[in-house]
């Protein structure tokens, strides 16, 4: 017995797999511009409180690209993973426009977009 998780036609994932997708993935977007700062960088001081502001930075920036992207997947019944992991990239680069436009210039878009592409597979990992 298994519990259904997508939606009453079965072409698209449901609430819970949108939301939970979504969390993942921005926890693993987070976490991969964390890393590559720690490698880029090579200081761990304040790794964690980096973490935390970076989540929560990410979960509110990111939130309007992402409902784009679920509509735009729904309306047009798009389920391949390069779809998502295209649309975290760009969302990840859209969403710094949110906190500073100048870091478009910055190498700092090259770690975001990073993080929003596996970010992007990670959604599509856990919602498809």
């Amino acid at each position: 017995m298994s519990v259904a998780t997508t939606s009453a036609s079965g072409t698209q994932p449901g609430l819970l797999l949108i939301g939970g997708g979504y969390i993942a993935a921005v926890l693993t977007a987070t976490l991969v511009v964390i890393a590559i700062l720690w490698f880029h960088a090579g200081t761990d001081e304040f790794l964690f409180q980096l973490f935390i502001m970076g989540c929560a930075y990410t979960f509110v920036c990111a939130l309007p690209g992402f409902i784009a992207t679920v509509v735009i997947a729904r309306l047009l019944a798009l389920r391949t993973w390069v779809f998502f992991t295209l649309a975290g990239g760009l969302d990840g680069m859209l969403s710094l426009v949110f906190f500073d436009r100048s870091l478009l210039r910055d190498t700092f878009v090259v770690f975001v977009v990073a993080g929003g592409l596996a970010g992007g597979l990670i959604y599509w990992l856990i919602a498809y």
